[in-house]
């Protein structure tokens, strides 16, 4: 399986570019670069969380694709955006972006698309009542530009930057695909498949297979198949589950799930019944008092819904669960110390090393 990390680019910079240096001392096979506007924390909680130690804000955060043209070119890594959205940024602008980044990183570039993020729209104006038909459209376009160079129309529009490089080919073209219309999308424009919410080992198996049939239909190759993967990486699953007792705010990631999953373990999520997770989810719209109050009362179980939680042979026989229902490209997002700070960070350091190499042999 190839293994790759995901690098937070939050500041200061140094700590991403940390990131980065970490991964190719583990020799992972990608980097990817999340494109948030805001944070995954409440603002106002952020002081009293582990990891505040790392960055003086939660919404502190670089924009990706200027962070990946600057380390592309000290890293042989192929470097990904995981994910953004055509809603802010529209086909051509992306396009011309993708193939700036895909001749500029020594180990090429990979776009990540999806749907969008509440988060990083509503706050800040922009339209989020079709997203996933703005998405349609944004990938027709974006994929006439990458692959033949001229619009979809049929315009005078063009780009006359390179489409390929000899050493790589062109530019791959991910889509964080989860509902239907998602993953016909994602077999009809996309080179691979990067999901983010979470699914069980089954669930996976079936949207896989849901990928392939479109795929098959329209006769494209099957797209690669990967998965964003929340750990937090400590010397045992109780060990951590201890931590967060004592640190309940560490509980919170749990929002990111829905309130689907939340009512299975018998809550009701704050941002109502019908929140899909980090799809719906703005933290800020939230009363950090009552998310303060809401944590210590959250089940461990229902945080690891969404973060996968304990030491490398713990979290890699979860994720073998996934790999034997077709998981190619796992991406791992290191949320170790959002309890226990820098501590835990740097006691699970070599256990970290230990989980990517484990993840590598499945």
């Amino acid at each position: 399986m190839k293994v790759g990390f995901l690098a937070a680019p939050m500041h200061p910079f140094e700590s991403y570019r940390m990131i980065v240096t970490l991964a190719e001392e583990a020799e992972v096979d990608s980097v990817w670069v999340p494109d948030h506007l805001l944070g995954c924390a409440h603002p106002a909680l952020w002081p009293d969380m582990a990891l505040a130690a790392l960055s003086p804000d939660s919404d502190a955060w670089y924009d990706p694709f200027a962070c990946i043209a600057a380390i592309g070119r000290e890293s042989d890594l192929p470097m990904g955006v995981c994910v953004t959205d055509g809603i802010r940024r529209r086909a051509p602008d992306i396009a011309r972006t993708t193939l700036t980044l895909h001749q500029l990183c020594r180990g090429g570039f990979h776009l990540g698309v999806g749907a969008g993020e509440a988060e990083n729209l509503v706050p800040f104006g922009y339209d989020f009542d079709t997203p996933v038909a703005e998405l349609e459209a944004f990938l027709i376009e974006l994929r006439s530009l990458l692959d033949r160079g001229v619009t979809a129309s049929g315009s005078p529009g063009r780009t006359g930057l390179p489409l390929r490089r000899d050493d790589l080919g062109p530019p791959k073209i991910w889509v964080a695909g989860h509902g239907p219309r998602m993953l016909r999308l994602t077999a009809e424009y996309g080179d691979g498949w990067v999901p983010a919410w979470p699914m069980s080992p089954s669930s996976y198996r079936d949207r896989r297979r849901t990928i392939a049939e479109h795929a098959g239909r329209v006769g494209r190759p099957m797209p690669e198949c990967a998965l964003h993967v929340g750990v937090i990486i400590g010397r045992s699953r109780d060990h951590v589950a201890e931590l967060m007792e004592r640190d309940p705010l560490g509980k919170l990631s749990a929002l990111m799930c829905s309130a689907e999953i939340w009512a299975r373990h018998g809550m009701a999520h704050p941002s109502g019944d019908g929140c899909r997770g980090l799809v719906d989810l703005i933290y800020h719209d939230l009363d950090p008092e009552y998310l303060r109050d809401l944590a210590p009362r959250i089940p461990f179980e229902l945080v690891e819904e969404f973060t996968f939680i304990g030491n490398a042979t713990e979290i890699a026989d979860r994720v073998g669960g996934y790999a034997d229902n077709g998981l190619e490209h796992v991406i791992l997002g290191n949320a170790t110390g959002t309890v226990g700070g820098l501590d835990e960070i740097s006691s699970n350091a070599k256990e970290l090393l230990a989980l990517t190499n484990a993840l590598g042999r499945l």
